[in-house]
């Protein structure tokens, strides 16, 4: 392994441990703002960085670049959306590991849209994850009921995915810092329609939510998503999936360190049990 891949590998992990730790982070700020609110705050300042990083290539950048962009954005926008209203819902450890499922939704739906194999390790690690997301979950075995929280997250995770197998088709073919920053702005724009359109538009006036804006905006959207950009130039894709596995992980153990949260003996074996589908799913694609 080389010096580039050990960095690029730390920066994932890092990236995974940025993005698990605004979990409760953003727990907090929603009990001082609404998440629309948050959301069109957060990606508006991501976005102000990014266009000042990438203002050259914005002006130069293809129609069919930022079409992409839009089209991922938007998926991008729907997980956001879900979640951080789900997050309202739910505890920020659970919220961590559905959100999670992205990893194992994302095969299936890379089969669906980009016909690439799907092994039978990974259609049993579906059904591994899935039972232990109504495990986590605690849905009611009777009425087959989950949690409006629960079931927001879902959403978010497959919005996710669906965002993870687009970009993949079109990284190939259109520069990977333009469309991300294309994806933001969709976002932004997006979330902020969103936030005129349901509430009256008000500033947080709590430091808690803006530390939270600031941290998600610049760490956890901004520089995360630039050096997820730049990390997976000197590793695999597959390697990179599974260090994402660590983000649920890390959620649970910032909001257990941070707001007390934990898991029943239940949602202790769903969460192993949707790590275990999330590494299950990427076993065939390593050992080829």
């Amino acid at each position: 392994m080389t010096s580039k891949e050990v960095i690029a590998d730390i920066t994932l992990l890092g990236a995974s441990v940025i993005w698990g730790g605004t979990f409760p982070l953003i727990k907090v700020a929603l009990r001082y703002s609404s998440p629309f609110a948050f959301l069109a705050l957060r990606f508006l300042v991501a976005a102000s960085l990014l266009v000042v990083i990438f203002r050259k290539e914005i002006v130069s950048a293809s129609w069919g670049t930022l079409k992409a962009g839009f089209l991922i954005g938007v998926f991008i926008f729907i997980g956001y959306v879900t979640q951080t209203v789900g997050l309202e819902y739910t505890t920020a450890s659970k919220s961590g590991f559905i959100t999670g499922l992205y990893i194992v939704f994302t095969p299936v739906l890379a089969y669906l849209i980009l016909k690439t194999l799907l092994p039978k390790e990974q259609v049993f690690a579906v059904l591994l994850a899935l039972l232990g997301l109504f495990l986590l979950s605690g849905i009611e075995i009777t009425g087959l009921r989950m949690g409006y929280g629960d079931f927001l997250t879902l959403i978010s995770a497959i919005a996710y995915a669906f965002s993870i197998v687009l970009i993949s088709k079109f990284t190939k073919k259109y520069g990977s810092s333009i469309m991300a920053t294309t994806q933001i702005l969709t976002v932004w724009v997006l979330c902020t329609l969103l936030w005129v359109m349901i509430e009256p538009v008000s500033l947080p006036t709590s430091t808690i939510v803006w530390a939270a804006v600031l941290f998600t905006a610049v760490f956890g959207t901004s520089l995360a998503f630039l050096a997820q950009n730049f990390a997976q130039k000197y590793t695999s894709p597959t390697k990179a999936v599974i260090i994402f596995t660590a983000e649920p992980v890390f959620a649970f153990v910032f909001s257990f360190l941070l707001l007390g949260e934990t898991l029943s003996y239940e949602g202790i074996a769903g969460a192993a049990l949707i790590v275990s589908g999330m590494l299950l799913s990427e076993i065939k694609l390593r050992r080829d």
